[in-house]
């Protein structure tokens, strides 16, 4: 596999796992951003420069691929467990040889994490005062802590709010449930992005009731 630039919008890498549909992107930026090392930008639309090569990498490129405005990411594997991991986000139709599955999508709801020194002020409320104050200076529209001082409420298209809520797992950890909500994927994004801007460590996703869903990630 090369990562050598073509003079076109192709690379070698083009015959890889992961790759663009031709005459599909809009340009819109998203998986360059979410995942510079793997996507880059050309005259016309984006291409795939080399194929993710550590499981971060692969993460990265998976969020590239549900983030993007159109579907234009795919995947052509046939791993299992990737196409697996692909149809739980609801993205089996960006793969390939994915027509065939039958695994239904996991709304990962739950994170658990820990903090690398646990101080006295860090309870639920000020997890969830910070993380209403930085959601604020993101330009989020964020309704008061009346609303519970352990709970987030936050919006980011017109009034449809989602909500976060903060609590004591015990042991030195705490754990964030999100919704209900049919945004959980992408609220998912935003608290997770928080949480390692925070520097949280060990952090743990999972559906709610369902230990056997655990990951790392939200999708």
């Amino acid at each position: 596999m090369s990562e050598t630039y073509l003079s076109t919008n192709r690379t070698m890498a083009e015959d890889g796992d992961f790759y663009v549909e031709a005459n599909c992107c809009l340009l819109c930026g998203v998986p360059e951003d979410v995942a510079p090392e793997i996507f880059q930008t050309g005259k016309d639309y984006c291409f795939v420069i080399r194929q993710p090569c550590s499981p971060k990498e692969v993460d990265r490129t998976i969020r590239a691929m549900w983030a993007s405005e159109v579907d234009c990411v795919r995947y052509r594997g046939r791993d299992p467990l990737m196409l697996e991991r692909l149809a739980r986000a609801g993205m089996k139709d960006q793969a390939d040889y994915g027509e065939s599955l039958n695994t239904p999508l996991l709304a990962r709801d739950t994170v658990s994490f820990e903090m690398p020194e646990v101080r006295s002020h860090m309870t639920p409320v000020w997890f969830a005062h910070e993380f209403r104050a930085d959601l604020r200076g993101k330009g989020k529209i964020v309704l008061p802590a009346l609303f519970g001082k352990h709970s987030v409420w936050v919006s980011w298209f017109k009034n449809r709010f989602h909500r976060v809520h903060f609590a004591d797992a015990g042991q030195g950890r705490f754990v964030a449930s999100l919704g209900p909500t049919s945004a959980v994927q992408g609220l998912g994004w935003l608290l997770d992005d928080w949480l390692i801007a925070k520097g949280a460590k060990d952090i743990f996703w999972e559906k709610t009731g369902d230990p056997t869903s655990k990951s790392r990630t939200p999708i």
